[in-house]
């Protein structure tokens, strides 16, 4: 289909001519799924972040500007950055999962009272010490400089600021080495 009648079918499609927009459905989605396809190699997630840019397009079609671009270029457009929103979400789904793994041994660790073997590893003293600070302290030490979290991934997770998160690391880390000085 050339670009005047994507064009047509645009503008109309903007005016909510639902047949308007099955043929603009019908003469594009292959191209726009491949497209897709390339970009996510999952048909079943191609197939979804299709549907979703269809309907963006239904609903910003009045938006389309034919000075601006070609027709199928804004419609590739919309598919390529729904595709690369679904992998960032993607990616942020799976990193929020490894990382909610790990919290939840910190929570273990840091909710028993008696030093862990793993608390045993990183030295009795430093263990008791950490028992006596408060339990954000300790919590964020452990997650900050035992686990390797970023102080924005504490931050996310405690659902703190992490101007807060910091200085709860700042007096808790102070704490410790007044209690380890003793």
């Amino acid at each position: 289909m050339d670009s005047k009648e994507l064009a047509r079918l645009l503008a109309k499609t903007a005016l909510h001519d639902q047949q308007a927009f099955e043929r603009l459905y019908l003469s594009t989605a292959a191209k726009l799924n491949g497209i897709a396809y390339r970009i996510l190699h999952n048909s079943d997630l191609a197939h979804e972040v299709l549907q979703e840019a269809f309907i963006q397009i239904w609903h910003n079609a009045i938006e389309y500007r034919i000075d601006k671009a070609e027709p199928f270029t804004w419609m590739a457009s919309i598919v390529r950055y729904r595709c690369y929103d679904r992998v960032r979400s993607e990616q942020r789904r799976l990193e929020n999962k490894h990382i909610q793994e790990q919290v939840e041994s910190i929570e273990q660790i840091a909710a028993i009272n008696q030093p862990t073997t793993q608390m045993c590893e990183i030295g009795q003293d430093l263990a008791d010490c950490l028992e006596q600070l408060e339990d954000v302290h300790r919590r964020g030490i452990l997650m900050a400089y035992y686990f390797g979290f970023s102080r924005g991934e504490i931050s996310d997770h405690l659902e703190k600021p992490i101007n807060t998160i910091k200085s709860w690391l700042r007096r808790g880390l102070a704490r410790l080495q007044q209690c380890l000085e003793k």
